[in-house]
């Protein structure tokens, strides 16, 4: 059964009727109190949705945001870009065996756990790369045992790598990642970093794709990207910085909008930029990766914010 939220199931209300969300929510407390508070809120919004024969599960769109992915969904339809690939694993039960894989994709809206269990599936995924644009048609929808929702691929799923024309830029890296500290960072984790710039480096520069942000290569007398071939490319930035949050330094690394970010308006300007960003308190959500040059494990960001004082002191308290 799909789980529906409260939140959904008014807004799916307001959309099919001409009520506010005041008056729906008016009606959804007047029928818990006609029941005796025998029935709990989302329960008495279905049966108001009932009532105004409003149909929670006809309008879901074919192709779903992640954010409006609900437990116990199936034919789930989903474009996302792959942030990590665990790779797969062999399993046997009692009942079974095989293999089973899992990866973290993301979109716009969120991102969510994917777990593969068909193995003509799995087979066809050993060149997946982090970053790579996936649809996934015919999924359905889980909540696992932490309360987090994820999508399972069986046999009768579908998954294509890098579809013609799509493309997702930004992702977004919900703030329910877990804070931790830099000393516990291992590799290959989604999590959240709050620390201090203690070293700036010069940001770097490459020719990437418009349209897909990717690096390109130079042939003959044009940029050629591998998926929209010739393109006149755009200079995208890269900086580095050491962030130190007490219990140990690390360095992180920004792309494009977190980068540019940071430098602002001080592109060509060392020292202003150094000025700018070395003491601040940032909070990080991003990727930890391993460098295997220096043997040493390092911070890519997806999303960088000041740390506002005041949430922090309440935090600790």
């Amino acid at each position: 059964m799909i789980q529906q939220t409260y939140e959904n199931i008014v807004e799916t209300i307001q959309r099919s009727t001409s009520l506010s969300k005041e008056e729906i929510e008016t009606k959804v407390n007047t029928k818990v109190s006609e029941l005796q508070d025998l029935v709990s809120k989302e329960g008495a919004a279905h049966i108001v949705a009932n009532e105004l024969k409003v149909k929670l599960f006809d309008n879901i769109p074919k192709e779903l945001k992640i954010e409006n992915i609900l437990p116990g969904m199936n034919s789930v339809t989903i474009l996302a870009k792959v942030l990590t690939n665990y790779g797969a694993k062999e399993f046997k039960t009692s009942t079974r065996s095989g293999k089973v894989m899992s990866i973290m994709a993301g979109d716009e809206t969120g991102t969510i756990r994917i777990v593969i269990w068909d193995e003509n599936i799995i087979n066809s995924l050993t060149e997946l790369k982090e970053s790579d644009i996936i649809r996934i048609k015919n999924a359905y929808s889980k909540q696992n045992n932490m309360g987090y929702k994820e999508l399972h691929l069986g046999n009768k799923a579908q998954l294509i790598i890098n579809p013609p024309g799509e493309s997702i830029d930004n992702v977004k890296v919900k703030i329910s990642a877990v804070r931790k500290q830099i000393k516990d960072i291992q590799e290959n984790e989604i999590a959240e970093i709050l620390g201090t710039v203690v070293q700036v480096f010069e940001p770097k520069y490459y020719q990437a794709c418009p349209s897909c942000n990717k690096k390109v290569t130079m042939q003959e007398n044009s940029f050629l990207c591998e998926q929209h071939g010739n393109v006149a490319p755009v200079q995208l930035p890269i900086l580095n910085l050491f962030v130190d949050d007490g219990t140990g330094v690390m360095r992180v690394v920004f792309f494009r909008d977190n980068a540019e970010k940071l430098i602002k308006e001080n592109v060509n300007n060392m020292d202003a930029l150094t000025r700018e960003i070395s003491g601040k308190q940032l909070i990080l959500q991003g990727k930890s990766v391993k460098n295997i040059f220096f043997d040493r494990v390092e911070f890519i960001a997806n999303s960088v914010d000041e740390a506002d004082p005041e949430k922090l002191l309440k935090e600790i308290k």
